[in-house]
């Protein structure tokens, strides 16, 4: 492992310890992806993709940092809703930390059968507004991965007050 892999994985253990994670997904992976990269020089991914549990055919939206060709998702394994979505494993840079429902995947696109459940929810008036919204959440998060400014944005905005500066302040403590 190089140095840039354990500023990294440091980066990642303590993110996991600093930010309230639970349903975060787009918190924690635009947070590392700007961390790595201006206080480290390190060039990482924020993906915003699908995860799919293997037990139906609805693919969730999701994020995850990726370096390398190595996956970092912080959040999988602390879902928003543990009652209605599996624990996912935790893994840092490829490495699997934590154990949890393991037969997830990961998915740039939603594949054509999670499209159809999506159109068939978007069909049904009492389901529509709600995947209308996650829907409508995707796509600007898929747009404000690609873009710093909207990264530090969307950081700075958060309403419980864990702007960037606060959570990189204890990621560097440790």
């Amino acid at each position: 492992m190089d140095e840039q892999e354990r500023i990294l994985v440091r980066a990642a253990k303590g993110l996991a310890v600093a930010l309230p994670l639970d349903g975060a997904c787009y918190r924690a992976s635009l947070f590392l992806k700007l961390f790595l990269e201006q206080e480290h020089g390190t060039a990482a991914n924020a993906v915003v993709g699908f995860v799919n549990d293997g037990t139906d055919e609805l693919y969730a939206s999701h994020a995850w940092l990726e370096f390398r060709g190595q996956r970092t998702d912080l959040t999988l394994c602390r879902p928003m809703s543990p009652e209605v979505q599996k624990r996912g494993q935790l893994v840092i840079h490829g490495r699997v930390i934590a154990e949890g429902w393991s037969r997830y995947t990961y998915h740039m696109h939603r594949p054509l059968e999670g499209l159809r459940v999506i159109q068939q929810m978007m069909s049904n008036p009492s389901t529509r507004p709600m995947v209308a919204e996650q829907e409508e959440l995707h796509l600007r998060m898929v747009a404000t991965a690609k873009n710093n400014t909207l990264i530090r944005a969307y950081l700075d905005g958060a309403p419980d007050g864990l702007t960037y500066d606060r959570i990189a302040t204890a990621v560097k403590r440790g």
